[in-house]
C-alpha cells in the first residue's frame, strides 16, 4: 500500500525553555506494506536525518516528546505522540559553534600570492581597522579579509625573504593588490625599495612561528 504524505509536522517539546518547537519536512512518498507499522517506525525508517536534525533544533537541554502528523489534502490523517526524553549534555557543541570551528580550521589553512606594496610616514599614528595606532616600523599588514589580529609569514618571492606580521588593518584597496605591509615588514623582506613585489601569505599560529 501506498500513501502519500503531503506533510510530516513535528513539534518537540523541551523542559527548559518550556515551549513548542514545530518543523517541516519535505513531501516524501513512504511505502509500506503493512499497515500495521506505526507512524513514527516508517518515518525514522525513511529519515532519519531529518528526524534528528528536527529534534535538535531545540533550545533546550532536555526534550521529553515528540509529536507527529500526517496530513493528506490539508486534512490530519493521522497523528501520533512518541514519548520520550533524550538529554543533551550541556558541553556538547552546538551547530554554531561547529560552523565556527570548521570556518577556523579553514582560515588557519589559508595561503594567498599576489602582489604587496607597502605604506608608512603619511599613515603613522593614524588608527587601523583594530582600533590600534599604526605604527610604520611595527611588524603589520593590512588584508581585506584575513580576521584581524591574526598573524602571517610573508615571503619575498624575488629574494626569498620572510616576515611574520600581524594583520590589523584593512585593504589595500588598489588594483589587484592582496597585502599592504607596514614600512617595518617592507624593509625586513626587501620590498620597501621596490614599493611593490610578488608575495606569498600563509596563516601562521603567532608572531614566534
Amino acid at each position: 500500500m501506498q500513501k502519500s504524505f503531503k506533510h510530516l509536522l513535528f513539534i518537540v517539546t523541551s523542559t527548559v525553555a518550556l515551549t513548542a518547537q514545530a518543523d517541516m519536512l519535505p513531501t516524501q512518498n513512504l511505502h509500506n506494506n503493512s499497515d500495521n507499522t506505526s507512524l513514527s517506525s516508517r518515518v525514522i525508517d525513511k529519515d532519519i536525518q531529518a528526524l534528528s536534525d528536527s529534534l535538535f533544533k531545540g533550545n533546550g537541554n532536555a526534550l521529553t516528546g515528540l509529536s507527529i502528523t500526517e496530513t493528506s489534502n490539508n486534512r490530519i490523517v493521522n497523528k501520533e505522540t512518541v514519548a520520550a526524553k533524550v538529554h543533551v549534555p550541556d558541553d556538547e557543541p552546538g551547530l554554531l559553534d561547529r560552523l565556527n570551528t570548521v570556518a577556523s580550521n579553514t582560515v588557519k589553512k589559508f595561503s594567498q600570492s599576489g602582489l604587496a606594496s607597502w605604506y608608512g610616514r603619511q599613515f603613522h599614528g593614524r588608527p587601523t581597522a583594530s582600533g590600534e595606532r599604526f605604527d610604520m616600523n611595527a611588524l603589520t599588514a593590512a588584508h581585506r579579509s584575513l580576521p584581524l589580529n591574526c598573524y602571517i609569514r610573508v615571503t619575498n618571492k624575488s629574494n626569498g625573504k620572510s616576515v611574520v606580521v600581524k594583520v590589523n588593518d584593512r585593504g589595500p584597496f588598489h588594483g589587484n593588490r592582496v597585502l599592504d605591509l607596514s614600512y617595518g615588514a617592507a624593509q625586513a623582506i626587501g620590498l620597501a625599495g621596490s614599493g611593490v613585489g610578488n608575495v606569498t601569505i600563509e596563516r601562521v599560529d603567532g608572531p614566534n612561528s
